[in-house]
This record gives C-alpha cells, sequence and structure tokens, in this order.
C-alpha cells in the first residue's frame, strides 16, 4: 500500500480500546488512580454465566472460567485492565509468557456483517482467532498477531450497554454515586 493509501484506510478506522493484563485488579485500578487520575472503574465478573459462545485457540470453552475487567474512560479511548482468575482462557498465556502489561488494542467495527469479513481476511492471511466471545450484544475478536506485534489485536462490535446497577461495581467506591447511567461497558 502507498503512504497515501493507508492514511485513507486509516482515517475511517477507530481504535476504541487499550487493554491490559494483570494479576490484580484491585491494586492495578489503584494505580492508575493514584499515580494518573484516571478512573472511576466499572469492574465486571466475567463467566460461563454471563459470556456466550466463548471459544478460545478455535475451541469452545466448556469448563466454568472467570476474568475480571475494570473499564475507565480517557477522552473517547476506553482502558480496561483484565484479571484472569480460572479457566481456560488466553489471559493466562500471557501472564506466562509476557508477564503484566499491554494485552491488546483494540479496533471498532460496529457492523456485524463488516465485522465478519474483517475477520474472515485476518484468517486469509494467516492471523486466526485466539478468543472469542459474546456479552449481552458485544462480540471481540482476540487475535493472534503477538508474533507479529508483540501484542493482540482485537476486533469488536464495542456497542454502549447500559448494564443493570447488580451486575458491576465501581471503583473507587466513593465514586459510585457518580457514575454516569451509561457505563460503556464492552468486552
Amino acid at each position: 500500500m502507498t503512504n497515501e493509501e493507508l492514511r485513507e484506510l486509516n482515517s475511517k478506522r477507530k481504535i476504541y480500546q487499550i487493554a491490559w493484563v494483570t494479576k490484580d485488579l484491585q491494586r492495578s485500578m489503584k494505580a492508575w488512580v493514584d499515580n494518573l487520575g484516571i478512573g472511576p472503574w466499572t469492574v465486571l465478573t466475567f463467566s460461563e454465566r454471563s459470556v456466550r459462545d466463548f471459544h478460545v485457540d478455535g475451541e469452545p470453552v466448556t469448563e466454568p472460567f472467570e476474568f475480571l475487567i475494570g473499564i475507565s474512560w480517557v477522552g473517547e479511548m476506553q482502558l480496561e485492565i483484565i484479571q484472569p482468575v480460572s479457566g481456560n482462557l488466553s489471559y493466562w498465556r500471557h501472564l506466562e509468557t509476557k508477564g503484566e502489561g499491554l494485552h491488546h488494542i483494540k479496533e471498532q467495527i460496529e457492523d456485524k456483517d463488516e465485522l465478519a469479513k474483517i475477520v474472515a481476511g485476518y484468517r486469509e492471511k494467516g492471523i486466526g482467532v485466539i478468543q472469542t466471545g459474546k456479552f449481552d450484544i458485544d462480540v471481540h475478536y482476540n487475535l493472534g498477531t503477538e508474533e507479529k506485534l508483540d501484542f493482540v489485536y482485537e476486533l469488536g462490535n464495542c456497542p454502549l450497554l447500559e448494564l443493570p446497577e447488580d451486575m458491576f461495581t465501581v471503583y473507587p467506591p466513593e465514586a459510585a454515586e457518580a457514575a454516569p447511567a451509561q457505563e460503556g461497558a464492552t468486552a
């Protein structure tokens, strides 16, 4: 591609999220609040009860699993911190091979048909899906780009979800009353 073609292509794309993997979500959220003033964090527990069609390395995950996520916004950028807790999750592999830190950058592709075509296009390039699942109407595809890019590239539709209050907590806790009604949670 020429530089002009790259500029044209990228002018239409939206990087929606940057995510990190941690061994301790509470510690990480506290560090972001204390050191960077980033928060509050919407905290969700994802498990076989909330995530449908969950696959790791192309295989359906049939045993129980759990991971925690914290989501915060800086301007229009969503930040996510992920703590694996149990079960078959690609996040464990990341912690074992790379340790804590950058996990993925997520591109938003709102149209589900277009999203499916783009995932298929990456597969044709030899970049498979290492983890995928659905949370409510949100779908994500973690692509196997670590060998090529040193991080996972994620694609998803990224809808803003209005979640019932019993589905999430807020960190720091005293900020719960000030949390906006639309938390914008995505996986």
